[in-house]
């Protein structure tokens, strides 16, 4: 049996360019038949939220769970709640913006998305949520239990071993916060054993400033 390849992606953030380049990446790397995992936060933060969800939703992706800005969208928690993340009114008012942007269809697919989901791919074990277990917004701290971990929020990619799996991180699509503005995605393989890599891909990122 050959090895199983999953994409993971996360952090989009309303970046159409940038997933954009991810997409025909994966597929330069004949990667385009693999599933993927979509780990959350599809919109808020950037000036494409229609259209990168319309992308999203055409990857079909095999597995997905709901982001904390996927959650403000579909389930609005009210002004003082988001005013207190963003730690400004501005982050309100363009998550207002957005919401306004975008029609029912595209919202209840960002809240149809579970929580956490619980796959098997080669063989192996994998779980998956945006931040952790215990919240959307409370990232992973330590690792642990019987399963390959997957998780996004932080914007910072990383792999990390733990117990004999690995905790994957795939960074962020569109906004990455570890010192390179490469939009970032990772490659898992399971072929007996579980591994990962981290992709970076360059786009034009002063067309998507202008």
């Amino acid at each position: 049996m050959g090895a199983e390849k999953l994409i993971l992606i996360s952090d989009v953030h309303a970046n159409l360019p940038a997933l954009e380049a991810v997409v025909a990446d994966i597929a330069a790397r004949g990667l385009a038949a693999a599933p993927v995992c979509f780990l959350g936060d599809a919109v808020n933060m950037g000036p494409f939220p229609a259209e990168t969800v319309s992308a999203l939703r055409a990857l079909k992706p095999a597995f997905r769970v709901r982001g904390n800005h996927d959650r403000y969208i579909s389930a609005p928690p009210g002004r003082a709640e988001l005013e207190r993340y963003f730690h400004c009114r501005e982050g309100a008012d363009h998550a207002d913006w957005t919401a306004a942007a975008l029609d029912g269809g595209a919202k209840a697919w960002l809240g149809e998305a579970p929580a956490a989901v619980t796959f098997s791919l080669g063989g192996a074990a994998f779980r998956c949520f945006h931040a952790s277990e215990e919240s959307d917004e409370t990232p992973l701290r330590t690792p642990g239990g019987p399963v390959n971990l997957l998780c996004g929020h932080i914007h910072s990619p990383y792999i990390l071993p733990f117990e004999g799996r690995i905790a994957v991180n795939p960074g962020s699509v569109g906004s990455p916060l570890d010192g390179d503005p490469a939009a970032a995605y990772a490659v898992v393989t399971v072929n007996g054993r579980v591994s990962a890599e981290i992709v970076r891909v360059k786009y034009d990122l002063d067309a998507f400033a202008a």
